[in-house]
């Protein structure tokens, strides 16, 4: 590279990270609020907390990299515009094609960088997501030995424990069973501790009594032991086989699924769907590429107006991305609308090109023009006056 394409570059990728950055932060934190009843009601620790909402960004650096590369590629361009270092640059003999020469390899090294993030490591995090989610669910000492607080573990079953000490050992439990509304059972123990076995997960109970008593009825029957096992096995919800769903699969199993695969009998379509999302999506990030470089690539002198150019992407991006998403969506009911997915973005990035060597350029339809000209005119007259 020489000193002006490592100008360019860097102008450019510094832009592109951070406002993936900032993008990626903030949508990070509101989703990341949603799930704070890891900490809150799961009584995992604030690091536990921060990586496992952390597994989410790679899905979020995907969806938000077209738009950061737009959005910086377009500023990078409209700021030297601004300072006229495109026009210095074409009046030195550098044509538009090779001063977006170092803009290109950028946008090639984010369509290689969600390529690699939506084949593999995107279905990967979120699969270690649903992993870590359900462990710390089914986490049941986490979950019910807070001491001093009412948890609920289920509808009807409350728990309560007056202190746990370093060994694991809960002193003062108490139970209320009303699952049965014909019968409610409370469990009462001075101590008892929560152990794993082959048959399932036990909170054994020492020294305590069992009130079980019906509704409508003043007396109750109080059964007292030295040693009783009640089972946690109906509450833990782990599971040794899941269902990965089709975003959480990687591009391997969605081209070549198990013939017994149950998410694949129920829904096909949607295996469909996400291999033409990933294998498509490359051709958008440049398209998106394509349009803003093929607004504000020119050369313009301070005297021409930049912002209505900008202004002027905005059909182009959100029609192109109203398409993306509903193409997409549509392919899980209609194969027939495979090729349009690719397509689209083909005829966009090809239009870009054409804009750039000058053999086509977008114009404003004529009725348009003469409405902005009129009302440019009238705030004139107004301003004048």
């Amino acid at each position: 590279m020489t000193r002006l394409d490592r100008y360019v570059f860097r102008s450019a990728g510094l832009a592109f990270v951070g406002t993936l950055a900032v993008l990626a932060g903030m949508i990070w934190i509101t989703q990341a609020l949603r799930e704070l009843d890891i900490m809150t009601t799961q009584g995992q620790t604030i690091l536990a907390f921060v990586f496992i909402t952390s597994l989410a960004l790679p899905a979020l650096v995907l969806a938000l990299a077209p738009a950061a590369l737009f959005l910086a590629v377009a500023h990078t361009l409209f700021r030297m515009n601004s300072d006229s270092e495109i026009v210095v640059a074409s009046a030195a003999g550098i044509s538009t094609v090779r001063f977006l020469r170092p803009l290109v390899i950028l946008a090639v090294l984010v369509a290689a960088l969600c390529t690699a993030l939506s084949m593999e490591l995107v279905p990967a995090a979120l699969r270690q997501f649903r992993y870590e989610i359900t462990r710390v669910r089914a986490d049941v000492v986490a979950f019910i030995a807070q001491p001093g607080r009412f948890t609920t573990l289920a509808p009807g079953m409350v728990f309560n424990v007056r202190e746990r000490n370093t060994t694991g050992v809960l002193g003062g439990i108490f139970i209320n069973d009303a699952r049965n509304p014909e019968e409610i059972s409370t469990y009462l123990a001075d101590r008892g501790q929560i152990v794993d076995t082959e048959k399932g997960t036990f909170l054994i109970l020492e020294d305590g009594a069992i009130h079980r008593r019906t509704p409508g009825k003043q007396d109750s029957n109080v059964v007292e032991f030295q040693r009783y096992a009640f089972d946690l096995s109906p509450f833990t919800a782990g599971s040794d086989n899941p269902v990965y769903r089709a975003p959480e699969r990687s591009f391997r199993e969605l081209l070549h699924p198990a013939a017994d695969d149950p998410a694949f009998k129920t829904d096909p379509g949607r295996f469909t769907e996400e291999i033409h999302r990933r294998l498509s999506l490359p051709l958008y990030v440049l398209a998106f590429f394509g349009i803003a470089v093929a607004a504000l690539a020119e050369p313009r002198t301070t005297r021409e107006g930049r912002g209505l150019a900008l202004a002027a992407t905005a059909p182009f991006v959100i029609t192109l991305q109203v398409l993306s998403f509903g193409l997409i969506q549509q392919v899980r009911n209609n194969a027939g609308l495979v090729p349009f997915v690719y397509l689209v973005p083909i005829l966009v990035i090809a239009g870009s090109v054409l804009s750039l060597s000058g053999r086509f350029k977008p114009r404003m339809p004529e009725a348009i023009r003469r409405r902005l000209d009129t009302l440019a005119q009238r705030v004139v007259r107004e301003t004048v006056n």
